[in-house]
């Protein structure tokens, strides 16, 4: 996914009988925004799914449509 940065995090092992968990943040940068001095690092969404499985096309394109949308507003929505 070009353009994209991920933030990945392994979760701790487990105490129970239950997979260890993989995380995933899908970032931006925006250069940009109207009205804003400087990029903007932008979390659009988050994933989880079991260490060394794979996310499905769908969920990338998931994450594609949240960053159109996003990008689609200028004004951007900051928080």
């Amino acid at each position: 996914m070009t353009g994209w940065f991920e933030v990945r995090v392994d979760g701790p092992k487990p105490s129970g009988g239950r997979g260890r968990h993989h995380y995933r943040l899908f970032c931006l940068i925006d250069l940009d925004a109207k009205d804003v001095d400087r990029p903007l690092l932008v979390v659009v969404t988050g994933a989880a799914k079991p260490l060394r499985a794979t996310l499905s096309g769908e969920d990338y394109a998931a994450v594609r449509r949240l960053g159109a949308e996003y990008r689609s507003r200028d004004p951007r929505s900051i928080a």
